[in-house]
């Protein structure tokens, strides 16, 4: 195990779940999970101990784009005498942040057991923590993390500058655009922040305590099954973990873990500190990635849709039908699944051919034609056909699961606006994400201007709901190394970030 290093930047990407919302949360049935080249960033530096500090240990993590008085969480770290997890003391202001908390204590008793079963006594292993954590006491650990524009809504700042709601709009943004407030009254656009955010926690800290090497698969595992602990902690829940598993791997076809296997972690008396390093190691970590990505020459589109929904309580009303209704949910489940696995094989067969002649050749006539006027001969063409009549399908199962369970998955509204796209020339078709509802809409079409320009222009004129696109378009990578030189805005934000924090 390796000392720290002068400077650790990792990233991790934001999710979209294209098909099986709802089915992800049992293993029975899988998720189409597609990772966004929106990323979250967790940068890890040394920072100067303070004069005449006296602390052990000290952690602060400052989420750079919010103001500093109300999104710094720092914290004294102390590791009592025999004990399994070290103690956290938040100082300052700030309040809690239960994702950054959660994070941090699972991090750090995971790393302190990971010392002690490196042959180190308990007093040995306590003592080494804190001086990676305090570089011998002459420094404290300094986090900044920072999120692309996409994973909060930009309208505000668009409106600010007088700018319409286009993506021409969202590129001339700031990269890492600061925002007027704290985080808990800033709207989300349903990217899986909160999973990134904790991914990229979990990576950059374990990475700057030379712990693990994002370049060993290994490692990559125990980072997910940590991530996934630590997340699952702060929601207070075990969840499906594909946003966890998104932000680790990218995109792939998941099927989760056993919610069983987090069961010494969230059964433990009171007072107790169940081990951590036992949860991570643990063979019963079953969840399956099997490798994805959609062919090239598409593009997926993303829009954030205010139009107001309470989306935290749609999985709870949809469990509760399948429960009340097992014969009817069970059905309508498998046929959902049936179509989720065939778009997902008809997706992987378009790609395997994305780099043909043949393949240019059709996607340029989709693009100014509408699918039933393609080339009938054209296996292409027939292969685009049926993806649009998969998703058609998917859509309208969606639809009936919201009819049975009273759950407005697809609301009529939302039916209109993914309608209309789904008519402009070189539309695949599209869908509400995960849980659906009324936050958000992807389209997927050819990636080519003018089908861009014309679902934007659908966007900009619709009335019955506020559109708004997302700059993020699908990403194959997941967790990754990063250098500030190289991710634009990226330096200057870090810098903006801990100038501020340190006023």
């Amino acid at each position: 195990m390796s000392s720290t290093s002068a400077h650790t930047i990792v990233s991790a990407p934001g999710k979209v779940l294209l098909a099986g919302g709802y089915l992800v949360l049992d293993r029975a049935y899988t998720g189409l999970v597609v990772g966004t080249s929106s990323r979250f960033f967790c940068s890890v530096v040394d920072s100067p101990a303070a004069p005449g500090s006296f602390y052990a240990a000290r952690i602060s993590v400052r989420a750079g784009q919010f103001p500093s008085d109300a999104s710094t969480w720092t914290y004294d770290v102390l590791v009592p005498a025999g004990s399994r997890a070290p103690l956290l003391t938040p100082t300052g202001s700030a309040g809690r942040n239960k994702f950054v908390e959660a994070t941090l204590a699972k991090v750090l008793q995971y790393a302190l057991e990971r010392l002690v079963a490196s042959g180190s006594g308990q007093a040995a292993a306590g003592a080494e923590l804190l001086r990676r954590l305090s570089g011998g006491g002459r420094s404290a650990l300094d986090v900044v993390v920072l999120a692309d524009n996409d994973f909060y809504s930009q309208r505000e700042q668009l409106a600010a500058a007088s700018l319409p709601a286009r993506l021409s709009s969202l590129a001339s943004l700031t990269p890492f655009c600061p925002l007027p407030r704290g985080i808990g009254q800033t709207n989300k656009t349903g990217l899986g922040s909160s999973a990134a955010l904790v991914t990229s926690l979990v990576a950059g800290v374990l990475s700057h305590l030379g712990l693990v090497d994002l370049a060993s698969a290994q490692d990559v595992h125990r980072i997910h099954a940590l991530a996934q602990a630590a997340h699952c902690f702060a929601q207070g829940k075990v969840g499906s973990g594909f946003d966890v598993s998104s932000a680790v791997y990218g995109s792939h076809v998941y099927r989760r873990f056993s919610p069983a296997v987090l069961e010494p972690l969230f059964n433990a008396p009171e007072g107790a500190a169940p081990s951590v390093l036992a949860c991570v190691e643990s063979k019963a970590w079953d969840q399956e990635v099997t490798p994805f990505r959609l062919p090239r020459g598409l593009r997926l589109l993303l829009a954030d849709v205010d139009a107001g929904t309470d989306t935290p309580s749609f999985v709870g009303k949809v469990l509760a039908w399948r429960k009340e209704k097992p014969e009817e949910s069970l059905a309508l489940w498998t046929k959902l699944d049936d179509d989720n696995r065939l778009l997902e094989t008809q997706l992987s067969k378009l790609a395997e051919i994305d780099q043909t002649k043949e393949y240019a050749e059709t996607l340029r006539a989709f693009a100014s034609a509408s699918l039933n006027h393609l080339d009938d001969q054209n296996p292409i063409a027939a292969q685009l056909q049926q993806i649009n009549a998969t998703v058609d399908r998917i859509r309208s199962g969606m639809r009936d699961m919201s009819t049975a369970s009273g759950v407005p998955i697809e609301p009529k509204e939302q039916t209109r606006l993914l309608d209309a796209c789904s008519g402009c020339q070189g539309v695949l078709g599209g869908g509400v994400p995960g849980a659906g509802g009324y936050d958000a809409i992807w389209v997927l079409c050819v990636d080519d201007p003018a089908v861009i320009t014309t679902v934007e222009d659908v966007w900009a004129s619709w009335t019955e709901m506020s559109v708004s696109p997302l700059s993020a378009r699908q990403s194959d990578g997941g967790l990754q190394r990063e250098s500030a030189g190289q991710v634009r805005g990226l330096a200057a934000a870090l810098f903006r970030a801990r100038e501020e924090g340190a006023l």
